[in-house]
């Protein structure tokens, strides 16, 4: 794919390099993990929800990324480089297919003087060295920056095959040559349609409690109804190991450490002397209390039976700037083993 040009959200067609720019994330995020997390988390809905003319699609700035509170591909993608700029990497956009998303956005950040990189998916947070055949971007079709666009002219345009060094004009056609225009009509082409600074709603102590406490009301009510005729008996002991469980995965996510199973059952030792354990934590982004409720469904943890059969539920609600709530939830069923 080749996007040249995007429509802003007037309708008006925009040079895809004005939409890159560095910014600073909020002051509390600072290590990459964090940055990561906080863009990850940022809901995803896609233009065919935002845009007037399903049939168009629009790039946002940030700052009406996070005004909306939802955005598509191109604006985690966007906002991620942006960030990443802001750190002071060398970070582009990259324009490709993945075969489960069709048109696909990746984030690239290099080394100075490396043709090698990293490939960082906004959306879900993951990241892929440049030569990672698991990586599922498929096809890449451009890069562009601030200041110019490089079109993939190799016959093999998978990223783990492909030359990354943009300035190999046997590889890569820039849009902008050197001496093709003045530099006055270069910077009226690239001239930036993001603010330099943007501001971030801060979160109240008050709203994550409140948060909190109707998202575990609501799902306990829930499984009590759907568990109907049938009793639910809730264990409180067991919940209080899983809320300190949620914390830690938590506190993992923003550190960039990947969750391990043997650490997890360790937490759940003393309960797995008592009870055999069914259940597993949930995460989500907060949107919708009906997006929890059929996650929670979906486990099916609701329709176990058996002996002295209990329940455990805990919620973690974990703030970041812009009204962005990353929710933990863990139901558990626990059959007594004595």
């Amino acid at each position: 794919p080749l996007v040249l040009f995007a429509l802003n959200s007037s309708g008006d067609p925009v040079l895809v390099c004005r939409y890159v720019r560095a910014q600073a994330p909020p002051l509390e995020l600072q290590t990459l993990p964090e940055v990561l997390r906080f863009v990850r988390l940022l809901p995803f809905l896609d233009d065919m929800a935002t845009s007037v003319d399903a049939k168009s699609d629009v790039w946002t700035t940030s700052a009406e990324f996070l005004s909306i509170g939802a955005g598509d591909w191109e604006e985690h993608a966007l906002l991620l480089c942006n960030y990443l700029l802001h750190r002071g990497d060398d970070a582009y956009i990259v324009l490709g297919r993945a075969p489960l998303e069709g048109v696909s956005f990746y984030v690239l950040s290099r080394e100075p003087g490396s043709a090698k990189g990293t490939l960082y998916h906004a959306v879900s947070g993951r990241s892929y060295s440049t030569d990672d055949a698991t990586c599922p971007l498929v096809h890449v079709g451009m890069v562009f920056n601030a200041n110019n666009v490089w079109l993939n002219v190799q016959l093999n345009d998978s990223p783990a095959q492909m030359v990354w060094t943009l300035s190999d004009a046997q590889k890569w056609r820039r849009l902008f040559n050197e001496g093709t225009v003045s530099p006055e009509e270069a910077q009226r082409w690239t001239s930036s349609v993001q603010i330099p600074n943007l501001v971030y709603a801060q979160w109240h102590k008050e709203d994550v409690d409140s948060l909190e406490r109707d998202v575990e009301r609501e799902l306990r009510l829930h499984i009590e109804d759907k568990r109907l005729p049938r009793p639910t008996d809730w264990n409180p002991n067991v919940k209080r190991v899983l809320k300190s469980m949620l914390t830690r995965l938590e506190d993992d996510m923003r550190r960039g450490v990947s969750p391990r199973a043997d650490v997890l059952k360790a937490d759940l030792q003393s309960t797995l002397q008592t009870y055999s354990v069914v259940g597993f934590p949930l995460n989500f982004t907060w949107t919708y209390m009906s997006k929890l409720l059929e996650a929670v469904d979906a486990t099916n943890i609701h329709n176990n039976a058996g002996k002295e059969l209990k329940f455990a539920l805990a919620v973690h609600v974990v703030p970041y700037p812009n009204a962005v709530f990353s929710v933990w939830v863990y139901v558990a069923a626990l059959t007594s083993l004595r």
